[in-house]
């Protein structure tokens, strides 16, 4: 009895001492936390008037503003046009710049009139003063905000009123396949484009080279989207051309081909053992089966065996088909016989 007595009055400490410790807690971050609140007004209003000292001080700073060149006649065309963008960094208070920085979407590009510029040639480099583009900025900016400087520094484009050649399109590079793979052919659409440039420029132009390239272990036909490098005064129409690599795999073949003796005197021919010889090779499956026997020449002339030196005769290909690679012959030795014919038949065996 007085154990369960000692233990219930346990009990109810311990929950008296749990109760007053979360009350202590709650107090003190209610405490902490007025503070807290206090120190972030504080905080806030000096920030504010932080901001308002920095917008009345004057800055620098940079505005990208679309440039655009309008008024190009029709037939006119600008083979080297002015860059899209252009850097003005202006000087004025922090507000003022603000406002600008807010309303960034909402400036009007810069546009040059191509009649002011246009000396009536028939190809032309056209330089743009960097102060022609500052004032046509200035007036769609504050009278307070001063214009230091633009990038880039100085605008040129180029102009063309048809003075052009077409010429056709050349690969600029190396195409190559895998080792069981061979490229059949290259082809390119359009294979011819059209040039704008001056016409001393035009007189050294027989192609239209491609940007470099580097393609290897092509393993099927593939096609590429290839453009041009860019010249200065030089327009290429169009820009981009495709180029398709035209890829076949190889397959090993076998055949029989006969051996044949040329330039033999009359009433002399050649015999060999065996008459025909196996001849392995390696082609393109597409071609496979265009490859005949008699595509093949296995020929000894009289010549050859009256100045052969060993007793077998050796066998080379005198002709081989196009697209035909790797052939071997087995046997590529074989015995012989030069052969004359008539009543009284006499055999000359060089080598059995």
């Amino acid at each position: 009895m007085w154990t369960a007595i000692v233990s219930m009055q346990l009990r109810k400490q311990i929950k008296s001492s749990k109760k007053k410790a979360v009350d202590g807690l709650s107090s003190l971050f209610r405490y902490k936390g007025r503070d807290m609140l206090v120190f972030c007004f504080f905080l806030g209003i000096s920030f504010g008037f932080w901001i308002l000292q920095k917008l009345d001080d004057t800055f620098e700073t940079d505005i990208v503003v679309p440039l655009e060149l309008v008024g190009v006649p029709k037939g006119t065309i600008i083979t080297s046009p002015l860059p899209s963008e252009v850097i003005v960094t202006v000087y004025d208070r922090g507000a003022n710049l603000f406002n600008y920085w807010r309303r960034n979407q909402e400036i009007e590009p810069i546009k040059l009139d191509f009649s002011v510029y246009d000396n009536g040639a028939a190809a032309s480099k056209i330089t743009i003063p960097p102060s022609d583009v500052q004032r046509i900025f200035q007036q769609q900016i504050l009278s307070s905000t001063q214009v230091m400087r633009t990038q880039p520094a100085a605008f040129e484009f180029h102009y063309n009123r048809g003075v052009s050649r077409r010429v056709p399109v050349r690969l600029n590079g190396r195409v190559s396949t895998r080792q069981q793979n061979y490229l059949q052919n290259l082809t390119f659409s359009p294979d011819s484009v059209t040039i704008y440039a001056p016409a001393t420029i035009l007189d050294t132009i027989r192609y239209a080279y491609t940007e470099p390239q580097e393609i290897a272990n092509l393993d099927r036909t593939t096609t590429f989207n290839l453009e041009f490098p860019k010249i200065s005064g030089v327009k290429i129409i169009p820009e981009q051309v495709k180029l398709t690599a035209y890829v076949d795999y190889y397959t090993e073949q076998t055949i029989k081909v006969p051996i044949v003796g040329l330039n033999f005197p009359a009433g002399i021919s050649l015999k060999t053992f065996p008459a025909t010889v196996t001849v392995k090779y390696r082609v393109g499956a597409a071609n496979a089966r265009n490859i005949k026997a008699s595509d093949f020449v296995l020929s000894a002339t009289y010549e050859e065996l009256l100045n052969n030196g060993h007793q077998k005769l050796r066998l080379k290909l005198k002709s081989t088909p196009v697209g035909v690679n790797h052939v071997r012959i087995s046997p590529n030795e074989v015995d012989y016989l030069l052969e004359q014919d008539g009543p009284s038949t006499t055999i000359e065996q060089n080598a059995r």
